[in-house]
């Protein structure tokens, strides 16, 4: 029986540039940090890790694989905030889809596109804990 969505593994060729993306962007501190993997664990337990794929894990991970299919949400506490920071982070290699939109469901969200091609939905919910409000 499924339990929970507990973590996030990203491969990447470049831990260190990923993991100074994603603490830059979003305020976090690492709880295991090398050269060759990287793990955060956000104030909902919730973990992302990103890790360079060698010797078995790249029979199965590619850190060049395409990211088109997907994004990965992650609610912030003032998403115009973040948007600005990921704005003036022009150093980084990331695309934004344009400013933070409000949405008929509730949410106000943009994309951003960090420098291993991940797409993420950044976004801000209308309830303390984050979440979506029951309608």
């Amino acid at each position: 029986m499924l339990l929970t969505c507990s973590h996030l593994l990203l491969a990447s060729d470049d831990v260190p540039r990923i993991a100074a993306f994603f603490r830059d962007a979003f305020g976090v501190t690492a709880t295991f940090e090398n050269d060759m993997f990287v793990d955060f664990v956000l104030p909902s337990r919730f973990r992302v890790a990103f890790f360079k794929p060698v010797g078995a894990s790249a029979a199965s991970f590619r850190a060049s694989a395409d990211r088109a299919a997907a994004a990965f949400g992650v609610t912030v506490s003032d998403v115009e905030a973040t948007y600005r920071t990921l704005a003036g982070m022009t150093h980084a290699g990331i695309e934004l889809s344009g400013p933070p939109k409000a949405h008929p469901w509730g949410e106000t969200s943009f994309l951003v596109t960090d420098p291993d091609g991940n797409r993420w939905e950044i976004a801000q919910a209308p309830s303390d804990d984050g979440m979506l409000v029951d309608r």
